[in-house]
């Protein structure tokens, strides 16, 4: 299992806030960003079947009424991809996440828009209908369209370990967060994509993945399957720590790997 996250002592910024709700992929996202990271912020459930994300507060700190939300003192930004880089550009020191050079930047930028130009929207238009529109299967182009989406990656991962290179990156986290998402979906076959499956896998065994993505993938597949929508458990409903959410992930069972390794040549 991975550990990095245990690695660096805890940070606690009691001064940000995070809105979110975690079957979003973009909320999981910053929330395996800020695991990875060990950093601890206050963060608030937002229940999105009862459109608590369109409540006056809520539009006031967003006008497009989207999830995540994130305040740091009085700054608020409203993409995950954006606050994803603002907390390791202003809380992370070490560059392995968001490199220094500009090289290694323009690389997981160059991932990030991807996920959100291409990855994201495709993820969305096959989700929606079944969340919000009573559809009960994913439409055969928007299948295509996914497994267009993994055969890029896999090229993408062609003699690499990770998206970024020689460790994972917040190019791996962003696509963490929508491919397992989108492999409920449209699961990811090891014999098309055998890159493109172990990655999903080793990146399943990070503790920031355990810690912050496990939970909502669980959420978003009872979702999927039932097709209503899902009241919240009492114990998610108030504003909580990132290390108190960290401490009650790990307390519940383990559930299977999502992807089973498997042998490359």
């Amino acid at each position: 299992m991975g550990s990095s996250a245990s690695k660096i002592s805890e940070t606690g910024l009691k001064h940000c806030t995070l809105w979110k709700a975690d079957r979003s992929p973009a909320c999981r996202a910053v929330m395996m960003a800020l695991d990875s990271m060990n950093l601890s912020i206050t963060e608030v459930d937002i229940n999105m079947d009862k459109g608590e994300h369109r409540t006056q507060e809520m539009i006031n700190l967003n006008p497009l009424q989207t999830l995540p939300v994130f305040k740091d003192r009085e700054l608020v930004i409203s993409d995950s991809h954006a606050i994803c880089s603002y907390l390791a550009s202003r809380y992370c020191d070490s560059g392995r996440l968001l490199p220094k050079d500009p090289g290694g930047r323009s690389i997981v930028d160059q991932h990030m828009h991807y996920n959100s130009s291409t990855i994201y929207p495709r993820f969305r238009a096959a989700a929606y209908p079944i969340l919000y529109e009573h559809c009960n299967f994913v439409m055969p182009q928007q299948i295509l369209e996914i497994e267009c989406i993994y055969s890029d990656l896999e090229c993408m991962l062609f003699k690499r370990t990770w998206f970024g290179g020689s460790w994972a990156t917040l190019s791996d986290i962003v696509f963490a967060s929508t491919i397992s998402t989108l492999n409920i979906l449209v699961p990811v076959d090891k014999n098309k994509y055998p890159r493109l499956s172990s990655w999903l896998y080793r990146i399943s065994e990070e503790l920031y993945f355990i810690t912050a993505n496990r939970k909502g993938l669980s959420e978003f597949s009872r979702r999927i399957d039932c097709s209503t929508s899902l009241d919240d458990t009492d114990e998610f409903k108030c504003p909580r720590s990132s290390c108190s959410r960290r401490g009650l992930q790990l307390k519940e069972p383990s559930p299977e790997a999502t992807c089973k390794p498997v042998t490359q040549d």
